[in-house]
């Protein structure tokens, strides 16, 4: 995952070093200076006219303090996060299984029918992964691996948008789509996998039941989604078995989601990835901009500075 981090500090507690200096200058600022009486001063006066480098006798205090704030700030080492790196062994591996029988032709609103919604929603899905490994799965009467496990967000928005009916015979075989996608994840190295299954009826085909592909989910460790995107129910459609989709998920650590509109598809989506980073965590490897050497480098000069005007022009003793 590849992402813009800010300004930090690599050491912030070195910043309590600036409470003696801050506290060392106050005392000095309010410490009472050595005066003297004497019983005709106009002489005197006259040879104490105020000069410049009387003027600025602060001057080199001034740099030694600033110089010493230099130094204290490069110790707590201020950068800047150029990128965070999460290891794909580290992160997470999801499978969208989709139907894609002739009902998801039908329309989901007034603009999408419910394959337009649900290619529409994957492809904005797959941008938020970011690091994050994806792969694609298409059901009908059989189930097709229309590509393995990736991070390239191109190659898999290419497939997403080659979801369509007529891949295979017509039919709605969910449990022989969570067979493949499983298949898919088995022996993945990721800490969290995950298969995403979205229908709009209930099974009527293939040879593997789905509470038995659900089984094999627990039996390796992967949790799955169900989403149910049927509107409601209508001449010639087969609703979604809100209740066996639910037992599906539900064992493995999943959850059911149903979506009656293209704004809930998206929102399932969301949910199932801001879920699943939750569970994961995030084992990061950051890259920095380190700014510390040049504070450091500018307390050098500054001290320099402060020598050289302590013993020159600014200099105390003859």
């Amino acid at each position: 995952m590849i992402s813009g981090t800010g300004a930090t500090l690599g050491a912030p507690a070195a910043l309590l070093l600036l409470l003696p200096l801050g506290l060392l200058l106050a005392w000095r600022w309010r410490a009472p200076r050595p005066s003297a009486t004497v019983a005709d001063a106009g002489v005197l006066a006259a040879a104490a006219r105020t000069t410049w480098r009387l003027r600025l006798r602060w001057l080199p205090d001034a740099f030694r303090a600033a110089a010493i704030v230099m130094l204290v700030v490069a110790l707590a080492r201020p950068r800047e996060g150029l990128a965070v790196t999460v290891l794909p062994e580290e992160g997470i591996d999801i499978v969208a299984a989709v139907d894609v029988s002739s009902s998801m032709r039908q329309g989901f609103d007034r603009t999408e029918t419910r394959l337009d919604a649900a290619r529409r929603v994957l492809d904005e899905f797959a941008e938020t992964l970011q690091g994050d490994r994806l792969g694609l799965v298409a059901f009908q009467s059989r189930a097709l691996t229309l590509s393995p496990l990736t991070n390239d967000i191109a190659a898999i928005q290419a497939r997403i948008d080659q979801l369509e009916p007529g891949l295979v015979p017509d039919g709605t075989a969910i449990g022989l789509g969570m067979a493949e996608a499983l298949g898919l994840l088995e022996d993945s190295p990721a800490r969290s996998r995950v298969v995403v299954l979205l229908t709009d009826g209930s099974n009527n085909a293939g040879e593997i039941a789905p509470v038995d592909a659900a089984r094999l989910a627990q039996a390796i460790g992967v949790r799955v989604y169900t989403i149910g995107i049927v509107p409601g129910s209508g001449a010639g459609l087969d609703p979604v078995d809100r209740q066996a989709m639910s037992q599906l998920a539900e064992p493995t650590g999943g959850a059911f989601f149903d979506a009656g509109t293209p704004e809930e598809l998206a929102a399932a989506y969301q949910e199932i990835g801001a879920l699943e980073r939750s569970r994961v965590g995030e084992r990061e490897f950051i890259a920095f901009r380190e700014y510390g050497p040049w504070f450091a480098l500018a307390g050098a000069a500054l001290l320099l500075v402060d020598v050289g005007l302590r013993a020159t022009w600014l200099r105390r003793q003859p």
